[in-house]
């Protein structure tokens, strides 16, 4: 969107109105030749704010009539646009006269220009239509998919149009996380922003930055530094670490072996998935999801059991919940077919294995596993983490590994269901309870970041964490009906 010099002298006309912090940024973004400006980072960092002031300004100072298209994921009123946040910046500058503010829309006096608002889940077909944008404000980006970009971005198609892409980064896997910061395509203008460049900030705002950050450093790195979950010390997986687990055993020339494993994860609400994971010969080859209820718990055991007396594989199942009656289902099965499918009852919210040894194998300094850990779940996601990591340093820069300590994924798994796996294990996080170890649990997932059950990623916690032998024997349900 190039500009004039009289649009730069008013753009600094009024830049102690707006955050100094981005004055660069707004001016390559309207007076360069940027077709699309993103602008990341964490919580109060003024980025909508701000972008509020810049197109209000915008609007004002042209003479020509604008349409100034905003939108986000879900707005079930007006009030959960930034039809708010347009009309505090339109008090903030002066403007109340200059504006026509009204129910739905905000118009320009002078020029008609206007400023109009949907939410792209239940408008997807109507933002599809509307044509002759000049600006088109995306808000909460992050939650943008390729399918609904596709759809918006030809929206912007005419000469000096502009796209404005702001958000809070969730996940490295994200949509516009991956295709306009990690890959910028030309004509665009990347800015990262945090709460440290915001000079408007109250001090009860800074007391509460202040309090998480004293309190869970981890969690404030990614809400108040803007670190997307997979890429943070907050996440017990990182992304790059899973990515370099993919065929790692043909990649080191280790020959793994091991039992085979199915890892079940049974659905536990209405809104929760089953899942499976497939451990074979010390290779995972397939995960696989589906939608499923409480009262389907006999079928989907029988669905695992027979895909588990196909690959010779015992089943490792969380018993929390409904999966507490699976191991029955499985022996019933055995008894009906005359078969011998073994079960493992991977009880997340027990005991850790091996409590009076060190938590890490390789440091026999460091804390006990029953000084470390909570329970079960949390001390297994750390060993497959700790597994992932090794893996990552013996194929990225040629540590020595022991075969048992390889996490492989084959790549017979398709592109698409690894991805899904891999970003549901890079979302969970540490949480401490009794001075020790929990991973985050699926609650707070879904109420902070709207994230549903990980289910892909229990299944593979369950096959990849089964223990024979040992103090926890007893948690094996035996071999029967042989």
């Amino acid at each position: 969107m190039a500009g004039s010099a009289a649009q730069r002298k008013e753009l600094d006309a009024t830049t102690h109105l707006t955050n100094p912090a981005l004055h660069d940024f707004w001016e390559e973004v309207f007076l360069g030749q940027a077709d699309i400006a993103v602008l990341h980072g964490g919580r109060s960092s003024s980025k909508t704010r701000d972008t509020a002031c810049q197109l209000v300004r915008l609007v004002d100072h042209v003479s020509v009539r604008m349409r100034v298209l905003c939108i986000r994921r879900f707005q079930n009123r007006i009030q959960d646009s930034v039809y708010t946040e347009l009309k505090w910046a339109i008090a903030h500058l002066g403007l109340e006269a200059a504006f026509d503010v009204q129910k739905t829309t905000i118009i320009h006096r002078r020029t008609g220009a206007e400023f109009i608002f949907y939410g792209i889940e239940r408008n997807l077909e109507d933002i599809k239509g509307t044509s002759d944008v000049d600006v088109l404000w995306v808000e909460e980006a992050e939650k943008l998919t390729e399918e609904q970009w596709t759809v918006i971005g030809p929206t912007i198609r005419k000469e000096d149009s502009l796209a404005i892409l702001l958000f809070n980064p969730k996940l490295v896997t994200d949509y516009v996380w991956k295709n306009f910061v990690v890959n910028t395509p030309p004509h665009t203008v990347v800015h990262k922003i945090d709460w440290t460049d915001n000079p408007f900030l109250s001090q009860k705002a800074l007391r509460d930055i202040a309090a998480m950050q004293e309190a869970n450093p981890e969690l404030f790195e990614h809400i108040y530094g803007g670190v997307p979950l997979g890429d943070s010390e907050l996440s017990i997986f990182k992304r790059r670490w899973l990515d370099a687990c993919v065929d790692a055993h043909t990649k080191l020339k280790i020959d793994l072996t091991g039992r085979n494993i199915i890892g079940f994860d049974p659905a536990d609400d209405g809104e929760d998935k089953s899942a499976t994971a497939d451990k074979i010969e010390g290779v995972f080859t397939d995960a696989e999801d589906w939608s499923s209820g409480k009262d389907e718990l006999v079928q989907n055991a029988k669905r695992v059991w027979a895909k588990a007396k196909h690959a010779g594989a015992t089943v490792s199942y969380d018993t929390i919940g409904v999966g507490a009656f699976v191991g029955g289902y499985i022996d019933e099965q055995n008894e009906a077919n005359a078969a011998s499918v073994d079960h493992y009852a991977f009880h997340a919210g027990g005991g850790v294995m091996d409590p009076d040894e060190p938590s890490d194998p390789q440091n026999s300094n460091s804390p006990l596993n029953k000084n470390e850990y909570l329970n079960l779940k949390a001390q297994a996601w750390a060993n497959t983490a700790r597994r992932a990591m090794l893996t990552f340093n013996a194929v990225t820069r040629g540590h020595s590994i022991k075969p048992e300590d390889v996490l492989s994924f084959s790549s017979v798994i398709s592109a698409a269901k690894l991805d899904a796996l891999f970003t549901e294990l890079c979302v969970p996080w540490w949480v401490e309870s009794e001075g020790k170890k929990r991973v985050v649990p699926k609650a707070k997932l879904k109420k902070d970041l709207g994230v549903k059950s990980h289910n892909l990623a229990d299944a593979v916690i369950a096959a990849d964490n089964v223990n024979i032998s040992g103090p926890t024997v007893a948690m094996f349900l035996s071999k029967r009906h042989r």
